[in-house]
């Protein structure tokens, strides 16, 4: 059976069986404890063991995991901290190869691991950002494999599995859980289609929700499921997922392709510190999950471990309280995973932060240095440990960590051993894309007219100080800061030279427009993101985030237009000068999210404050109520004890009547008083209560007094604050052109969007004006608004050289209708024109008459001899 070397107990190699990753494992440990390095240590033995990996990582700390050297040559990334510690970078690269050989020697490592781990890739996924690989998130409807019999051995999984696709759907489309009847109603679209093995798209879906292929759905009509009003408007907000370019910038990039990240031993960071807002974060979390779960589903189920998810800080996605989004697919591949051959390690500070379905169901559990004897005895508690673990738990040193297996059963301290790869800090988004960028060579280049490298020029030993000063006024702070990890997003091109006939503006008589020739240019459009957050930490302990992204397009701020992730640019420093005019507009857009953000916070601390009161209160009322029921069942018994009493009282009142014997009067004078006594007790008891009752009652008044102090103490905490900062470009392609209308040439303006179709088509023939829009003579000449004049005959324009006014009628003719007169000289229009019979020259009507017997045949004057 496989095995992992992950560390040493005592002075024999520590090793875990491969198949006891496939029922979870569970790393706990406080900051500097060596979690992070015994998770990487994981990661690289099952890469050498041929599995798989894929980490997510909220901190960045897990992808240098791509800092990896068969010989430990790290020069090329220890120079910063080199920097740092103040030492010389190459003595601290030689000591760094020595100590990593060192160690590894020490803990008993194969010599031939680091080398055969060089050969495994390392990606960095970083969605929102172009630093690493680009990924996306979008809603994967495809048909998952033999579904119906995935349906007739395993109805729970294919259960889940509709459920949870029609739910992330849906939750993209602004539908709750809570809105089951439309959730049920897509399950049942999308089981009929995948039991048929059809996988649909986001408009397949809209067409069949308008035209639904079943007509019961359970028992019920499928109008009795969901009206013919509410699926017009599941089909509208569904097509936001299509139009709407806040979402579908979601999907601008392509999402995760799990079959061939994992057709080969590798490792796979999502990096997630580029999503700004934890709910876009929990958001992209759990649609991935969900695809991965999907994924899985369709490659079958399996006994042994193929794959291995590691999940960084977990806390947070999987708390015990908290329902974020991410936690439902979180539970579910811890409970189900395992059939498919996907082990879960998870890597939390506290045990307390997690639910203890986590807990509950890892196998293999690592507990490393915690930060204070309670979180020690909430963990001991927590995972059911005894005294002895507790003691060892608190002696355990950096990189020492209490191991517990259920199976194989192994109890024990064990000290991590020394990973492969250099352990530093997070990376910055400059080494993600050094480290990146052989992978994105293989990849579909982002279409581009000119790419502009950026390329950091050669510094200067020491520049004059005329020239000092010149860079100093170039270097001033600029008035919206750029972030350090911009995106450059590329416009579709709808507009291209090939099409140009279809939407010149160059009015309805253009027989013929192409592109003779085309030189390509890109205009960049900033686009900013503003962010607002509204906090207090002591009493509500909540923060509300808000994010938007506006683009400065066509000289006003919009939402971002459709586009795709493309590579990056180099700006001109004069087009970042004037990204610094919108400051204003994005300053007021800033205190509106801010302004909006604290009215709905108000409405956070009243909730908390009743969440606090409702806390404090508690105990009190059921107290109270608790008197008051004993209080209740006392007045009864008092009652009871009363009238037998006074039976009692009765009876012997009649047996001294009756002159009973002194030995039954006794009896009955004892049971009297034996009554007698326990009303008082029960009285005394009743009062007891009531003055405790009384006592809580004060007790809630003064929980509310201070409470109220407390709110009104924690909304003078409240703090807010925005920021905003150039996130990136939007890359809008023109064209410069040369083309040819109507068969004659135009050089000058002509220029055009390739995203928007709008631009110049050349200059008005008559006064030079450049054309947004005109129109073009029959001989290609272009006209403006101002110069344009029809044929009143044909109605098509005409230019000066191609038009003639009647001086008959008066009215414009182009030159196919119109003549000038050879007899007199000037312009007549073929309805006040001829040719004459005789001479065949052509005469206005003026300068001749018609003749013959009726009057069909036009002389000029000339041959008529007038």
């Amino acid at each position: 059976m496989a095995k992992l070397h992950v560390g040493r107990v005592d002075d024999s190699k520590f090793e875990v069986d491969l198949s006891s990753l496939t029922r979870h494992t569970i790393i706990l440990g406080a900051t500097g404890s060596g979690k992070t390095v015994l998770s990487k240590v994981v990661v690289e033995e099952a890469a050498l063991q041929g599995i798989p990996t894929f980490a997510i990582d909220p901190k960045g700390d897990i992808g240098n995991l791509a800092f990896k050297s068969s010989s430990f040559d790290f020069s090329k990334w220890s120079g910063k901290e080199a920097d740092a510690l103040r030492l010389d970078r190459k003595e601290y690269a030689a000591s760094l190869r020595k100590l990593y050989g060192d160690r590894l020697k020490e803990f008993g490592v194969s010599p031939d691991a680091p080398a055969r781990f060089e050969k495994i890739p390392v990606r960095i996924f970083t969605p929102k950002s172009s630093a690493g690989l680009p990924v996306g998130i979008s809603p994967d409807l495809a048909a998952p494999k033999d579904f119906s019999s995935l349906l007739a051995s395993d109805v729970s999984s294919a259960a889940d599995l509709l459920d949870l696709t029609s739910y992330s759907l849906l939750r993209l489309a602004g539908y709750a859980e809570s809105d089951r009847s439309e959730i049920t109603f897509v399950s049942a679209i999308l089981e009929n289609a995948w039991k048929a093995g059809q996988s649909l798209t986001v408009r397949d879906l809209m067409r069949r929700i308008e035209n639904p292929p079943v007509s019961m759905i359970g028992s019920l009509h499928v109008s009795d499921v969901l009206s013919d009003n509410d699926r017009r408007k599941l089909v509208t907000k569904l097509n936001l997922l299509v139009s709407d370019p806040k979402l579908r910038s979601w999907s601008a990039a392509e999402p995760f392709n799990f079959s061939e990240m994992f057709k080969e031993p590798s490792i796979n960071v999502l990096d997630l510190r580029n999503i700004q807002s934890e709910q876009e974060k929990h958001l992209f979390v759990e649609l991935t999950l969900q695809q991965l779960f999907q994924w899985m589903i369709k490659q079958g189920s399996a006994q042994t471990l193929r794959y291995l998810l590691y999940f960084d800080e977990i806390a947070g996605y999987c708390p015990p309280v908290r329902e974020p989004s991410s936690k439902k697919l979180l539970l579910l591949l811890i409970k189900q995973a395992r059939a498919f051959g996907l082990g879960l390690m998870l890597a939390s500070q506290n045990a307390v932060d997690l639910d203890y379905k986590v807990i509950s169901n890892a196998n293999v559990r690592f507990i490393g240095r915690l930060g204070a004897q309670r979180d020690i005895q909430r963990v001991s508690v927590g995972l059911e440990l005894g005294s002895h673990a507790e003691k060892e738990i608190g002696r355990l040193q950096a990189g020492e960590f209490f191991c517990n297996i259920f199976e194989p059963r192994f109890q024990g301290v064990i000290k991590s051993r020394w990973p492969l790869t250099y352990h530093r800090g997070p990376l910055e988004n400059s080494e993600i894309a050094e480290l990146m960028a052989d992978f994105k060579k293989d990849m579909p280049a982002a279409e581009s007219v000119a790419q502009a490298v950026e390329v950091e020029p050669e510094q200067e030993e020491e520049p004059a100080p005329a020239r000092q000063k010149a860079r100093a006024k170039e270097e001033e702070e600029p008035a919206i800061p750029p972030s350090p990890h911009e995106a450059f997003m590329a416009l579709e091109k709808r507009f291209e030279p090939k099409d140009l006939a279809a939407f010149i503006r160059l009015g309805s008589n253009v027989k013929e427009a192409r592109a003779v020739s085309v030189e390509p240019s890109e205009i960049f459009h900033p686009v900013f993101e503003i962010s607002a957050s509204v906090f207090e930490k002591s009493y509500a302990k909540q923060t509300l985030d808000r994010v938007e992204e506006l683009a400065a397009f066509d000289g006003t701020l919009v939402q971002l237009p459709a586009h795709k992730l493309t590579s990056q640019r180099l700006i001109p420093a004069d087009v970042r000068k004037d990204a610094g005019k919108w400051k204003g507009e994005i300053e007021k857009r800033a205190a509106a999210l801010k302004k909006e953000l604290v009215a709905k916070f108000d409405v956070v601390m009243e909730d908390a404050r009743k969440e606090h009161l409702a806390a404090r209160t508690q105990g009190p009322k059921d107290k109270i109520a608790n008197i008051d029921e004993n209080i209740s069942k006392l007045l009864d018994l008092l009652d009871a004890e009363n009238e037998a009493q006074k039976q009692q009282e009765k009876l012997y009142k009649q047996l001294k009547k009756e002159k009973a014997k002194k030995s039954r009067l006794i009896s009955v004078e004892n049971k009297i008083d034996t009554k007698k006594h326990k009303i008082q007790t029960t009285k005394r008891k009743v009062e007891q209560l009531r003055t405790d009752r009384e006592a809580l009652v004060d007790k809630l008044r003064i929980i509310e007094i201070e409470e109220k102090e407390k709110f009104h103490d924690a909304l003078t905490e409240v703090k807010s604050k925005s920021s905003f900062e150039i996130a990136g470009w939007l890359v809008e392609t023109f064209y410069r052109a040369s083309i040819a209308v109507n068969g004659r040439e135009h050089h000058g303006d002509v220029r055009w969007s390739s995203w928007s179709g709008r631009g110049t088509w050349g200059r008005c023939s008559t006064c030079s004006v450049p054309l947004e829009d005109g129109s073009a003579c029959s001989c290609g000449n272009l006209l403006c608004s101002n110069h344009l004049a029809y044929c009143k005959i044909c109605l098509e324009p005409a230019c000066n050289e191609h038009r003639a006014v009647c001086y008959i009628c008066s009215s414009m003719f182009c030159s196919r209708h119109s003549v000038k007169c050879e007899v007199c000289g000037q312009s007549a229009c073929s309805n006040h024109s001829g040719v004459c019979s005789i001479c065949s020259r052509k005469a206005c009507v003026n300068c001749s008459q018609k003749k013959g017997l009726i009057k069909r045949e036009l002389v000029c004057r000339i041959c008529s001899g007038r």
